[in-house]
């Protein structure tokens, strides 16, 4: 009995202090996010035309994309997601970023890898989109 009663009280306090480490849900950045999947997966499709051509949409979906980092970034304690969109948008890794930074300098790419980078993308914005709407909503917290 002693040790419940010293037990309890760690318990509560691991909870209440998993609770605060991860923001709880928020619908605009659900909709930046679901948004900028769907913009960047049909800006990809034109990537087998030339880079220059799209240059105003492309111009469009960077804006767009950081626009949802930027809001995800003034969020508190949501570096999990603020980290995924750092690496979708990073020029030197192999999602978004990157696949922008080829399509520039090579001008165009083939389908074939325009499908499979789409199937990888979309997967990491699942994966942001599935973590916000995961959180706990404000409604759900009792006071």
């Amino acid at each position: 009995m002693k040790f419940r009663r010293r037990l309890l009280p760690s318990l509560c306090l691991c909870a209440l202090a998993s609770c605060s480490t991860i923001s709880t849900y928020d619908q605009a950045a659900y909709e930046h996010a679901t948004s900028a999947k769907v913009d960047t997966l049909a800006l990809m499709d034109k990537a087998t035309e030339s880079y220059s051509a799209h240059e105003k949409e492309i111009t469009a979906v960077r804006t767009e994309l950081e626009k949802a980092y930027e809001y995800d970034l003034g969020r508190p304690l949501n570096k999990i997601t603020v980290t995924q969109w750092a690496i979708l948008l990073d020029p030197e890794r192999n999602l978004v970023g990157g696949f922008l930074k080829m399509w520039k300098s090579k001008d165009s790419v083939g389908a074939t890898f325009v499908t499979e980078k789409k199937k990888q993308i979309g997967e990491a914005f699942d994966q942001i989109i599935g973590l916000e709407s995961g959180k706990i909503k404000p409604s759900q917290l009792k006071p």
